[in-house]
């Protein structure tokens, strides 16, 4: 059987499908812990957001992305208590989980879709500027303090946030002397390679007088992600931070974004595959089940992609060096649950 994604909702893109077929049932590679927590995360984020309502994909098979977050958390919790562990058994999820292959709408070989990784880099910083330490994450400007995305939108034609591109940021537009000094507050100093990792993967753990501080983007100056340029340093988008206590994912302010485990979760086109699908990927090592938890620029009208967190690496040697077995595409499914008495929690 085969699903082909609405024309009307999936324009401009070309034409992808679901088509029911099994995966390669293997013991997963995430461990359950990881997975079950990354799908009570997004639960958690779904639930407040009322987001498993908005998926724009109509009558997709493996149904609401909620139904499957569900059935992962309440196995996981019950084989917790009993000591046994059923998300790792091939046989069990054959019999329990439906399955979708994705075939993207960017043909590849094998019909298989691109997958990146991402990670948040460990780096060094400062409390203020000297030597190399030069570049700065900065906070919401000032005349944001206390407005919600909306009431920022309706004011954006008068707000600092959404008057200066990236290279205005470089040139010091917050810093002394600039038009806008003052305005905005430096969260913490880095060099600029570290700068420009942050703002490529969203968030960054910086190492700060022996503590390790965790940022992540918190909302931009609303100008769109180009997808042609590969020069980061030539987009015009630009991001602006915000400390937080966990690597999280995506969500609708002022939801708190799910709380990402390494392996467990990817980011991908959310408005099209919906929030918190449960997906399978056949990577170059093996099978992994994960949780679409995050999004970005890069994935909207993206239906040939998903983006593979991996955790948190101190250089991109240790980066490449513990993922490069994943490889750089994958065989994706769509997964969903059977109404099965052997399956129940």
């Amino acid at each position: 059987m085969t699903f082909v994604l609405s024309a009307a909702l999936a324009a401009p893109l070309s034409t992808p499908v679901l088509r029911e077929e099994a995966p390669p049932w293997t013991p997963p590679r995430v461990p359950t812990v990881e997975l079950v927590e990354t799908a009570r995360e997004a639960l958690r984020a779904g639930d407040a957001m009322g987001e498993w309502g908005r998926t724009t994909v109509p009558a997709w098979e493996p149904g609401p992305a909620d139904a499957a977050l569900r059935w992962i958390v309440a196995v996981g919790d019950a084989d917790r208590a009993a000591g046994v562990d059923r998300l790792a058994d091939p046989g069990f999820l054959r019999s329990c989980l439906t399955a979708w292959r994705w075939v993207p709408d960017v043909p590849r070989e094998g019909e298989r879709i691109r997958l990146t990784r991402y990670l948040v880099y460990g780096v060094a910083g400062e409390t203020a500027p000297t030597g190399l330490f030069q570049h700065a994450l900065w906070a919401l400007p000032h005349d944001e303090a206390g407005l919600d995305a909306a009431s920022a939108e309706a004011r954006r034609a008068t707000l600092d946030r959404f008057r200066y591109t990236r290279q205005d940021v470089a040139a010091g537009v917050y810093g002394a002397g600039g038009v806008a000094a003052g305005h905005a507050e430096p969260l913490v100093w880095l060099t600029h390679e570290a700068h420009e990792q942050a703002l490529l993967q969203g968030s960054v753990a910086v190492e700060v007088g022996g503590k390790t501080r965790l940022f992540n983007v918190f909302r931009n100056n609303g100008i769109p992600y180009d997808k042609r340029e590969h020069d980061t340093t030539r987009q015009r988008a630009y991001w602006y931070f915000r400390k937080i206590d966990a690597v999280r994912g995506w969500a609708r302010e002022p939801v708190t974004g799910p709380a990402l485990r390494p392996y467990a979760a990817v980011a991908g086109d959310v408005d099209h595959l919906g929030f918190g699908r449960l997906l399978a990927l056949h990577t170059a090592d093996g099978l992994r089940l994960v949780v679409l938890a995050d999004t970005g620029g890069a994935f909207v009208d993206n239906l040939h992609q998903l983006d593979l967190y991996t955790g948190v690496f101190a250089s991109a040697k240790a980066f490449s060096s513990a993922t490069a077995a994943i490889g750089d595409t994958a065989e994706a499914w769509v997964l969903g649950v059977r109404e099965t008495p052997g399956c129940a929690p």
